[in-house]
């Protein structure tokens, strides 16, 4: 709105300057041809009349007002175009649109009147302020997605950090330490004494680790401990005996020292370097999972200083050697000194938890100097210099931050990953060779082969099992029953067993114990076969007996006419003293010769089903192939069948 109202100040001003200056051109005109009127006589000025004179000084002062407001005029235009550059600006107007307005203002009044009521109506200004915040608007809301993507991967990589976090590589050690001096002045070589004075002491230690891999680290370690040695003539060593008398010590005396200590050491992990390799290849070897580390070996060594003041009496009264003549002849040194250390020390730690490890440590601090004990004796063939060693319970913290994963580096190791690899690869391998290996060469590898020992020539199923489709336990290869029915009891040749022999399995026979030859029906009940059936023998004869058909170029009897054959057998006991014959036929299709051989087959199939489940005398039955000479239908399938008719 100001920009639109500044605009109308500046063509408006430019209106009225163009009025103005119409007005100056025609008064200016006047004026001249006034002038031009009088030039031609120089006393004409002084025969002008009175109101001539008014008039002219009216038409002066016009003038100069006119020439006023032009210049006014001016500067308001040139204020209006200042402050429209500026509220252009405010407004966001590019560059190239600024020169462009500027440019419309200084057009030629008639020109202006027609943009003033462009700018006065307010549409192009505000049409460009809308689409202007419009296109902001788009811009934000085109860059919030990609923002909020920006953050999605922001997150998601902080996400994968959280999951591959480095290892702690800090901890905090605090120790406490048993002491045993290794000085001149002491009861034995290794092991101290407790009588007449306590050779083993206290004290403690604190140690800070930065470890900067699994295995190398640097330790800076601060202890405190007290020492105590005593020698007398009871000392076990004669040796050491004789040489402090040599000094001039005759009789007993004992020191006691406080050490102040500290030491810049390098610390190494020594299962992480050296034993764990044949754990990995022993887990391999064993086939077994790798187990996670809990007890580990260390040793660190380093160089430092040592503060100590010793004290140094006589075993007798405690009298300080200061005294005169305790030791006539032998100098000691009980002053404060400081001396060059180099700790050594090896222990084994026990993983308690991702926080907490408690270590055991045996180390020895070997001092450059000869005054632990005060007394700096050059004893012959030993090296001089003193020494002290501490055994030490040590209590582990494991220190890192949120951005650390709970597990210390000291208990990972850097041939993890190689070694699992490696497991992956024989594990490969193994599965290689066993898809290319058939070792009972039955077709099927012995990935997926669930029989490796199968027989030579057996028909196995897609595991490399033995086929067996009625699942009685028996390879369909030497099954003589395919289709025994489901938990009926089979013998080896996977036919249903028969105890009383009546011809009905002992899975669906309801009377046991029935004699052999005994007739008996489908659920293996006697049946009374006395009974004769009392007709002529022409009736006899034309009884219509079951037909058994069979499927194309096929000789073997279907389970569905078992019934059938129970009837044709159950009829042919109830008239003993018949002979019966048993015709083949085939359908219309094959040689004559073919279907001849077929014919008999289908004929002697039926009398051995007859025989062997019924115990019927192969006697009773003649055989006949009538091939395919009395077709009885057009339809292949009835023609195929075994007919059942009385002797003559």
């Amino acid at each position: 709105m100001k920009f639109t109202f500044t605009i109308k100040i500046a063509f408006f001003s430019l209106f009225l300057l163009g009025i103005s200056q119409g007005s100056f051109a025609q008064t200016q005109a006047e004026i001249e041809a006034m002038q031009n009127e009088n030039t031609k006589d120089v006393n004409v000025e002084e025969k002008k009349t009175k109101a001539e004179k008014d008039a002219e000084k009216a038409a002066k002062k016009e003038a100069a007002e006119i020439e006023k407001a032009i210049k006014k005029a001016e500067k308001d235009l040139e204020r209006a175009n200042k402050k429209a550059a500026k509220s252009a600006s405010d407004t966001d107007s590019s560059e190239k649109e600024k020169p462009a307005k500027k440019e419309k203002t200084e057009k030629p009044a008639k020109e202006k009147p027609a943009k003033a009521e462009k700018v006065k109506d307010g549409k192009p200004s505000k049409v460009k302020k809308e689409k202007t915040e419009k296109e902001k608007t788009e811009k934000t809301a085109k860059s919030k997605p990609v923002k909020t993507v920006s953050s999605a991967s922001r997150g998601g990589s902080s996400r994968t950090n959280l999951m591959n976090k480095p290892f702690k590589t800090w901890s905090f050690d605090i120790g406490l330490n048993a002491t045993n001096p290794q000085t001149d002045i002491r009861y034995n070589d290794f092991f101290g004494t407790i009588t007449p004075k306590n050779e083993y002491k206290y004290g403690g230690q604190l140690r800070v680790t930065k470890m900067f891999d699994n295995a190398i680290g640097l330790q800076a370690q601060f202890s405190y401990n007290r020492l105590q040695g005593v020698f007398d003539t009871l000392v076990p060593f004669a040796e050491d005996r004789r040489a402090l008398e040599a000094a001039g010590i005759n009789e007993g005396i004992w020191f006691r020292n406080n050490v102040i200590q500290g030491s810049l050491n390098i610390y190494w992990n020594i299962s992480n370097t050296v034993f764990n390799v044949n754990k990995y290849y022993r887990s391999l070897r064993d086939k077994k999972t790798i187990k996670k580390r809990w007890f580990s070996l260390y040793a660190y060594t380093g160089i430092g200083f040592s503060i100590f003041d010793p004290h140094v009496m006589r075993l007798s009264d405690n009298a300080p050697v200061s005294v005169a003549d305790a030791f006539p002849g032998v100098k000691f040194q009980t002053n404060r000194t400081t001396e060059v250390v180099i700790p050594a020390a090896l222990g084994a730690k026990f993983k308690l938890s991702k926080t907490i490890d408690l270590g055991f440590e045996f180390g020895y601090n070997f001092l450059f100097s000869d005054k632990l004990d005060g007394f700096n004796y050059n004893h012959p063939g030993r090296i001089k210099h003193d020494g002290y060693s501490t055994g030490s319970l040590v209590l582990s913290f494991k220190l890192g931050g949120k951005k650390n994963d709970k597990e210390h580096i000291e208990w990972t190791n850097s041939i993890e990953p190689v070694f699992e690899e490696i497991a992956k690869i024989g594990s490969i391998k193994k599965k290689v060779d066993r898809l290319a290996k058939d070792e009972d060469e039955d077709g099927i590898s012995d990935y997926f082969d669930k029989d490796t020992e199968t027989l030579e020539g057996t028909t196995v199923g897609a595991d490399g099992k033995a086929l067996d489709t009625d699942g009685d336990g028996v390879p369909n290869d030497i099954d003589m029953d395919l289709f025994t029915a489901k938990g009926a009891e089979v013998d080896e040749q996977g036919r249903a067993i028969d105890t009383d022999g009546d011809g009905v399995p002992d899975h669906l026979d309801l009377e046991d114990g029935t004699s052999d030859g005994e007739f008996v029906n489908f659920q293996g009940r006697s049946i009374d076969d006395n009974i004769t059936v009392k007709t002529s023998e022409n009736e006899l004869r034309n009884i219509a007996m079951p037909s058994i058909f069979f499927d194309t170029d096929k000789a073997n009897i279907k389970r569905e006419y078992e019934d059938e054959l129970f009837q044709m057998a159950l009829t042919i006991k109830r008239n003993k003293g018949l002979r019966f014959v048993l015709e083949g036929h085939c359908d219309e299709r094959g040689s004559d010769e073919y279907n001849a051989e077929l014919g008999r087959r289908r004929s002697e199939a039926v009398k051995n089903y007859l025989v062997e489940n019924y115990k019927l005398d192969p006697a009773l039955f003649t055989l006949v192939s009538k091939g395919r000479a009395e077709a009885m239908s057009p339809r292949y399938n009835i023609n195929r069948r075994v007919d059942v008719v009385v002797a003559q």
